[in-house]
């Protein structure tokens, strides 16, 4: 089934354009792997389609990445020229004007378009943490680590949250893994600190009973916990209904709500964050102002276009707008503007 696909993919690139998404990686075992999907128009229909995935042997350089691409598309008799757009993130090896990805490509066709990955962006803005806020993630980790490294360990903890009637008995594991959200992870640490704590004493870990003990290490902890969990919009942004418009209004909003909470969290309002208890917020107060503030200019940063009310047309092509985007002619503006049907009544 893999082939066949393959060959009907190459097939019809064969008279088509063609945009590329690419992306390296390091897998579980310490290699490089090279992933290209591939978008094209067939019968009227935009198709999104996996394209292929290779090992990269040795270096993970611009140029290594688009050797690898070169050589598969010259296997499927698929030229460059054909290639109108291609996605990446924003690491040198990609986006090098000397030596990244894009330039080796642009040398063979320079009418190429070159996007940063819209969800990669995303991922950078929430990604920032300040050191306070960094620490108290490190060592919830560490803690998660440790009790989840051996099976032995986990099963006594899952035996003691039983014992306890917690609601929950086990603790997530931790990952940079985006789809594998850090607020989860965070969240079942809160709801688990008791017994968490219980456990650690009985292993003779002091260094993190008194970490579960401190009222502004738990504070700052509620805090991460919320937060990540409002990040959490990544998966909102994907599937395929969306587009770059729905998510750039989903961006918009985002920005605007983190504008409104900075505003209510100088104020004492903390009904954003309902894990943060209220007797100890003014204890880290400037830490959350300070970490809103530095997310709303992450967000302009990265995004320093969010502005797309040129193109409200797209949304409705029969608004008045599309005049002040583009130079129509006179039976243009006459076809676009009278196309709806007289419905008599």
């Amino acid at each position: 089934m893999s082939e066949n696909i393959e060959q009907n993919t190459a097939k019809t690139l064969t008279n088509s354009n063609f945009a590329l998404q690419v992306d390296e990686t390091t897998d579980i075992t310490g290699n490089a792997q090279l992933i290209a999907f591939i978008r094209f128009i067939h019968e009227n229909d935009i198709i999104n389609q996996f394209l292929c995935r290779r090992e990269l042997p040795d270096f993970t350089t611009g140029k290594h990445i688009f050797q690898v691409i070169s050589s598969y598309l010259e296997e499927i008799k698929v030229s460059w020229k054909s290639c109108i757009g291609i996605c990446t993130d924003g690491a040198p090896a990609m986006t090098g004007h000397l030596k990244g990805f894009v330039a080796h490509v642009k040398e063979l066709n320079e009418d190429i378009l070159v996007t940063h990955c819209f969800l990669h962006r995303e991922a950078l803005v929430t990604k920032f943490l300040s050191s306070d806020l960094k620490i108290v993630l490190e060592q919830c980790v560490k803690m998660v680590n440790y009790i989840k490294s051996r099976p032995l360990k986990s099963r006594l903890f899952s035996k003691l949250c039983q014992a306890m009637e917690a609601k929950y008995e086990s603790l997530l594991l931790h990952t940079e893994v985006r789809w594998l959200s850090r607020g989860k992870v965070i969240s079942r640490v809160l709801k688990l600190k008791d017994e968490m704590k219980i456990f650690f004493e009985q292993n003779k870990n002091y260094e993190f009973v008194h970490l579960l003990e401190d009222k502004i290490w738990c504070t700052k902890l509620a805090y991460l916990s919320d937060i990540f969990v409002i990040f959490n919009i990544n998966s909102s942004m994907q599937g395929p209904n969306e587009n770059i418009l729905n998510s750039t209004d989903k961006l918009v909003g985002f920005k605007k709500q983190i504008t409104l909470w900075k505003n209510k969290a100088q104020e004492g309002n903390l009904e954003k964050f309902e894990s943060v208890p209220k007797d100890s917020y003014k204890t880290i107060k400037l830490i959350v102002v300070d970490h809103l503030t530095t997310l709303e200019e992450r967000i302009i940063h990265y995004f320093p276009k969010l502005d797309i009310k040129k193109f409200d047309w797209v949304r409705n092509p029969f608004l008045i707008t599309y005049t002040s985007v583009f130079d129509l002619t006179l039976n243009e503006e006459e076809e676009l503007s009278f196309c709806f049907p007289i419905i008599e009544i």
